[in-house]
């Protein structure tokens, strides 16, 4: 039911807002999210979702309202068990954390597979009791020749640490046509 749930509200706001398609522009990948940046977005109250495609160039962002970290991911299923995970957080000094993982079951741990092959860039900034991540990626890795959804995770927590739970997580699968 639940699961229902997330994919009716994710394809009626898909109607309202659009999908993530190719589109004309890429984000600037810098850390900061722009009205009109990206082609897809989603709020889940404490946490927005941003997708963008262009023909060389995946684009997500996630914005929580944490001083912790956020993650975005990747997956062939709804669920974090064979997704690629991309967390981080930035450190009271500024430091950016960021880091691919491999979800395993109900956790995730770091990655071997060659998914840094994959990063174009990445940008994490904190400010005004929120975290943002962006980063594009190259979409042969992740999306298959005529695949119509892309199946995306998220999640934030509390702390700047790659360890604790989340205080937020969800799934939504995404149109790409």
């Amino acid at each position: 039911m639940k699961r229902s749930l997330i994919l009716f509200a994710s394809f009626a706001l898909m109607a309202l807002v659009g999908t993530a398609g190719m589109a004309a522009d890429k984000p600037v990948i810098d850390g900061v999210v722009k009205d009109g940046e990206y082609s897809y977005s989603q709020d889940f109250g404490q946490l927005q979702l941003y997708l963008n495609r262009t023909a060389d160039t995946l684009s997500i962002a996630v914005v929580g309202n944490t001083k912790g970290w956020v993650a975005a991911g990747l997956s062939e299923s709804l669920k974090m068990d064979g997704a690629t995970i991309f967390m981080g957080f930035v450190t009271d000094d500024g430091t950016v954390q960021l880091k691919p993982q491999a979800g395993s079951g109900h956790s995730h741990a770091d990655t071997e597979k060659a998914v840094s092959d994959t990063i174009v860039s990445s940008a994490m900034k904190e400010a005004a009791g929120k975290t943002t991540l962006e980063i594009a990626l190259k979409p042969a890795g992740y999306i298959k020749d005529g695949q119509k959804t892309l199946n995306m995770i998220y999640a934030m927590g509390a702390q700047d640490s790659f360890s604790p739970r989340h205080t937020l997580r969800g799934a939504v699968s995404v149109n790409l046509q």
